[in-house]
């Protein structure tokens, strides 16, 4: 409760100067300048839900007290920006939550942290690995489109729609890649086959795929596109009702941030991630030592670190992918 506590110190003059600030532009500037006022109900909202979302992690000792807090704030950007935003964003905590408990006797004697994290908790590094670019890319959409949702229209809105895409694919991407980590990992062949070499390697290899592992980064990545058509649908499509341009690829185009993520993940962790059997703990270790026999890749970036970069080149590219393949109505 002290966290909690905390936060809402901290948070509503913050939430409170933002509002303050989206009606001093609009009153100032006008419509000209692409920002509205936030709706009180929004900033509300904003606050409210994801410091509920962040106080039932704490009670299901899903998350720690670090990553409960930055896992409030990121929220707080994202659906302050954008409800779609949010949407994407809780269904990806939510799965990968849930995914990092399943099997977890299992993952001990294949992963060396997990002794470490039993519970599958979160930390805030965890958090902001997986949730920083989104907040990032979102926050770049406050601030150059306004406080407000928008179509997904490359043709009138590019800016808006190009953000927009970079932040749900990012979360898309991260969904993707700990479901294929945390499904793929227990479920998956004995000695999957690692991305740059297609070599067969030990489960829990970094850069180590399957086809179980790619089947789940993919569905991964569908259930964030649909969460943010979801909140385009709530928030937009269902009061206007005319829409010029489909949004329902938004789903399809999640699924392959998932997959294209999954995959820049594994191939970054087969790289720039070191990766050694340890003949004493009989597991795959992520630092070189006396004991160990060298699998692949060498000790630049960690796992949070991989994370954070899959994430971000998944934005980047997105939004190309998306402006050359999105469908035209006729």
């Amino acid at each position: 409760m002290v966290v909690i506590a905390v936060l809402l110190t901290v948070l509503i003059p913050i939430a409170l100067s933002l509002w303050a600030f989206s009606i001093v532009s609009f009153t100032y500037f006008g419509d000209s300048s692409g920002f509205q006022p936030i709706s009180p109900w929004k900033w509300l909202f904003s606050i409210l839900i994801p410091l509920y979302m962040a106080s039932g992690g704490l009670r299901r000792k899903s998350i720690t007290n670090g990553g409960a807090v930055v896992g409030f704030l990121i929220g707080f950007i994202l659906m302050l920006s954008n409800y779609s935003f949010f949407c994407a964003l809780s269904t990806f905590f939510i799965i990968g939550s849930k995914a990092t408990k399943y099997k977890t006797e299992v993952k001990k004697s294949i992963f060396e942290d997990v002794e470490d994290n039993t519970e599958g908790k979160r930390n805030f590094i965890q958090v902001i690995a997986n949730g920083g670019i989104a907040a990032y890319f979102g926050l770049l959409y406050a601030l150059g489109v306004g406080f407000q949702e928008k179509l997904l229209d490359f043709s009138n809105d590019y800016n808006a729609t190009w953000l927009s895409i970079a932040v749900m694919s990012a979360i898309a991407c991260c969904s993707g890649d700990t479901l294929a980590s945390e499904i793929g990992s227990v479920l998956g062949p004995i000695q999957p086959k690692l991305i740059t070499t297609w070599a067969r390697v030990p489960r829990g290899t970094n850069g180590a795929v399957s086809l179980i592992g790619l089947a789940a980064s993919f569905l991964g990545g569908l259930a964030v596109g649909l969460a943010f058509y979801i909140g385009l649908y709530l928030s937009l499509l269902l009061p206007t009702q005319e829409v010029t341009v489909y949004q329902w690829p938004v789903i399809l185009f999640g699924a392959v941030a998932g997959l294209l993520g999954s995959l820049i993940d594994s191939f970054l962790g087969a790289t720039l991630q070191y990766s050694g059997f340890c003949d004493d703990k009989r597991i795959v270790v992520d630092f070189p030592s006396d004991s160990t026999k060298h699998i692949s890749g060498v000790p630049v970036l960690d796992n949070n670190g991989v994370n954070m970069f899959s994430s971000l080149f998944t934005a980047l590219i997105m939004p190309s992918i998306c402006l050359a393949f999105w469908p035209s109505p006729e």
